[in-house]
Parts: structure tokens; sequence; C-alpha cells
């Protein structure tokens, strides 16, 4: 849980879209915010937690209790 602190309020709302299944643009469009600026947040939040993808960065949240099973958007 003490890393998880090191990720910002909307980094971590972000990584909840994405785990949703919304593509970056949509989350920037729901946002107001530039698809830049959103694909900043997820490198920056990857690099803070030591993640190669936003697959890990998911299973960091859901570590963390932030996220659970209806936030990811798994298809088998």
């Amino acid at each position: 849980m003490k890393k998880i602190r090191k990720l910002t309020t909307r980094e971590i709302e972000i990584i909840k879209l994405k785990c949703k299944g919304f593509v970056d643009k949509k989350i920037a469009t729901s946002l107001g915010i530039s698809y830049g600026t959103v694909r900043n947040h997820i490198d920056k939040a990857k690099l803070k937690m030591n993640c190669s993808n936003t697959a890990q960065l998911a299973l960091v949240l859901q570590d963390a209790g932030l996220i659970n099973g209806e936030y990811l958007n798994v298809k088998y």
C-alpha cells in the first residue's frame, strides 16, 4: 500500500478507466484532457510502480484494494 501512495489521483483515475476497457482517446475526451496527457499519466504511473504495461498497473491497484474484478475488462 505504501507504494501506491506515489500515484496521483488522476493517474489512478485513468488506470481505472483503462481497466474498464476505455481507449486512451475516449479517456481524454471524458476527462477533458489531451490524448498526450493521458499517455503521460499512464507512462508516469508505470514508471512509479515499476510496471512494464497497463495490466501490471491494474494488478497493483487490485492488490491495493482500489479496484476489483468488475473493473477488469477481461475477455476469455
